[in-house]
């Protein structure tokens, strides 16, 4: 046994063979047995007698008549004016010499084109919607083709379909939301913020653990008592706490009415009146939706 005669392989071959394999013969050949510089004078000599062959007749540009060289002698014009100049010669001005059929193929293809540009497609597409228009949910008039992705026609529409469809209990917890930011007010400590972020439900970010708002006079309590929805909203009613508490709260209270009045009137002195109307303490469910549609 002895190895494989080229020496980058090292398997063991029988005596009366050379190589182990036709891919190692082929490497040992290639790189010990062939002159490859023999091979590039051979190309290059045979590309040279083919360059004074093609001389004696040379390829000429159509256009101008100048000598096209050997490398380029696939293409038929000297530069792409020339090529330009020579296509062109028929072309007279603005009127080509075409058939009937290519200028209707031309008139269809700028119409495409200029169907394309946003005014003009706004305007195809405003008219189509006014065919078939989309009508609001409260009031059945036609929606405005600005509002076509809407469901009614303005925000009043909006408030009286909720307002009807709505039960009470429904309604107060909308009017009992916070609407405001907690940027303006520097009352509020965002350092709770900082160390655990804002509470996210596990199928929206997953931090249970985050900080929420907290109605510290309950909305629940505000209900029973049937106490107007838009001070269990102000800004004095809010505070912020990690959100299991919030949730273990429940609807218990973590102050009085005396006191939530009270807080109101110490916040509004610092920052100004909240509700530019009079906000009356106690309320029946009937005023519900009028506070709903003043919104």
């Amino acid at each position: 046994m002895k190895k494989c005669k080229n020496t980058e392989c090292e398997n063991l071959i029988d005596d009366k063979r050379m190589y182990c394999s036709l891919k190692c013969r082929n490497i040992y050949v290639n790189k010990n047995l062939r002159n490859y510089d023999k091979v590039k004078e051979i190309a290059k000599n045979k590309r040279d007698l083919a360059e004074i062959e093609y001389l004696k007749n040379p390829k000429k540009c159509l256009e101008c008549d100048k000598l096209i060289s050997y490398d380029n002698k696939h293409i038929n014009f000297c530069d792409h004016s020339c090529s330009a100049k020579f296509n062109n010669k028929n072309k007279k001005g603005l009127k080509y010499n075409i058939s009937e059929k290519g200028k209707k193929s031309l008139i269809e293809s700028a119409y495409k084109n200029l169907l394309k540009s946003d005014e003009i497609k706004y305007t195809v597409e405003k008219n189509l919607y006014y065919e078939n228009p989309k009508l609001c949910l409260n009031c059945n008039e036609n929606l405005e083709y600005n509002r076509r992705n809407k469901v009614f026609c303005n925000i009043n529409c909006k408030n009286e379909y909720h307002s009807k469809n709505k039960n009470y209990f429904e309604l107060y917890y909308v009017l009992s939301k916070f609407k405001f930011s907690l940027n303006k007010y520097e009352d509020f400590d965002f350092s709770l913020i900082e160390k655990y972020g804002w509470y996210k439900a596990k199928n929206n970010g997953d931090n249970v653990g985050g900080v929420s708002r907290d109605h510290m006079f309950s909305v629940k309590e505000g209900f029973r008592q049937l106490i107007n929805p838009l001070l269990i909203s102000h800004p004095a009613n809010c505070e912020l706490i990690i959100n299991r508490q919030n949730q273990s709260k429940n609807d218990e209270c973590s102050l009085t009415l005396e006191k939530l009045l009270e807080k109101i009137k110490l916040f509004e002195d610092k920052y100004g009146v909240y509700y530019e109307k009079y906000i009356k303490t106690y309320i029946d469910l009937n005023e519900l939706k009028e506070i709903y549609m003043g919104l």
